[in-house]
């Protein structure tokens, strides 16, 4: 079952405060910080309810940082995005992205499309309660989320599931009809593929 979980971040004195929502929960979680290759950034975000209010015209929108990656915890238990564009299947490992932006919108319309290479089993519970919606092919889910912009970012997190496709996948991301990004990336074989053969009598394998 694939799930989903908005990112929230608030920033306080140059420190960035993560809590992270799931479909029925939400739970406090440490500091974040982008682990990159080459470059560094805080890591926030925000995402709000959806409501019906139309956008005339587009925002101005000036991009500072935009990352995907993988979410974990460094040594020290702080919450962490390791920046790649591939990653072995795990269940219920998180990834996602944020973009980091400046506007002079009081608020602005996300929108994520989520494109999987092929159908899968079942896209969760979120689809049922209205948190995303289905392409008619079953391979895209599309958020979208009006949100206040004093805090000048916005991020979004989903976890594999058992059964979830492996391959070349796609989020692209647009922010008051604009596309922002698009982040392309392979969830390679991993644990969750991997699947021990029984033993037949003796030791040996059986096929």
């Amino acid at each position: 079952m694939r799930r989903s979980s908005f990112v929230f971040l608030a920033s306080a004195g140059g420190v960035v405060a993560a809590a992270l929502a799931g479909c029925a929960a939400q739970s406090a979680t440490p500091a974040v910080t982008l682990v990159a290759p080459n470059q560094q950034h805080a890591a926030p975000s925000a995402a709000g309810p959806v409501a019906d209010a139309g956008v005339k015209t587009p925002a101005q929108i000036e991009v500072v940082s935009a990352q995907f990656g993988v979410f974990g915890s460094d040594e020290s238990g702080r919450r962490v995005l390791l920046e790649t564009d591939r990653f072995p299947a795990v269940v219920s490992a998180p990834y996602g992205w944020y973009i980091l932006f400046k506007t002079d919108r009081p608020t602005v319309v996300w929108r994520e499309e989520f494109e999987l290479p092929i159908e899968p089993p079942t896209w969760g519970p979120g689809e049922a309660m209205g948190i995303y919606t289905i392409s008619p092919d079953r391979k895209t889910a599309v958020t979208e989320r009006i949100i206040p912009t004093r805090l000048g970012f916005v991020a979004n997190e989903w976890r594999y599931a058992p059964g979830d496709p492996i391959g070349a996948h796609a989020m692209r991301v647009y922010i008051d009809g604009q596309l922002i990004r698009e982040f392309k990336f392979d969830i390679q074989e991993g644990p969750a593929q991997q699947k021990r053969s029984p033993r037949a009598p003796g030791g040996g394998s059986s096929t």
